[in-house]
């Protein structure tokens, strides 16, 4: 059960996580610690106290959005046509993770690391692509072999590919249609 902070210490850290989600928008998941901290008129030891790594900070920065995605993905999951589906939440999560510049790289890298945070925060959005996938397998609307792995990472590389060109909402979905026609049974 987490600890309740001091007053004062939830000022501190609800202004490291506003600072945080500001830097990460506009300077994407590589900003500065250290300029964190100054925005948020914190020292770096109040930081680091709080968020001992970048991704632990990245999560807390993240964890609304986390909940909205649960949130949208347990509603597809009973939607009547499971293909149908697995296309919104491919579009609903490649767009969400393109939602600060290196979000998907930071992602990446810390699916191959154990202790991070932020894995066990993507998780349930794994657990949640699984469901979908299966669901669309189970009635031959996507191809047998495809492991949730493999399409939470195409998911990613949609993030990171909208990210990186720029891509409108149209041509995100086009995109997804594309490596949908390899998914697709």
């Amino acid at each position: 059960m987490p600890r309740t902070l001091r007053a004062d210490a939830q000022r501190n850290y609800d202004a490291v996580v506003d600072a945080a989600r500001e830097a990460f928008a506009s300077r994407g998941t590589a900003a500065s610690l250290d300029d964190i901290a100054e925005r948020a008129g914190v020292g770096n030891a109040t930081l680091y106290r709080h968020f001992p790594t970048r991704d632990s900070l990245v999560v807390e920065a993240l964890r609304f959005r986390l909940a909205e995605l649960d949130a949208v993905a347990r509603e597809l999951g009973s939607h009547p046509e499971p293909a149908v589906a697995l296309r919104e939440w491919f579009i609903e999560l490649a767009d969400a993770l393109r939602a600060w510049p290196g979000l998907p790289d930071t992602i990446a890298a810390a699916l191959g690391d154990e202790n991070s945070p932020l894995r066990v925060a993507c998780q349930p959005l794994q657990l949640r692509t699984q469901m979908l996938l299966l669901k669309a397998q189970d009635v031959d609307a996507a191809r047998l072999g495809l492991t949730p792995a493999e399409v939470f990472a195409l998911m990613l590389a949609l993030a990171w590919a909208a990210e990186r060109f720029g891509d409108t909402d149209a041509d995100l979905e086009r995109r997804v249609d594309v490596v949908l026609a390899g998914v697709l049974a």
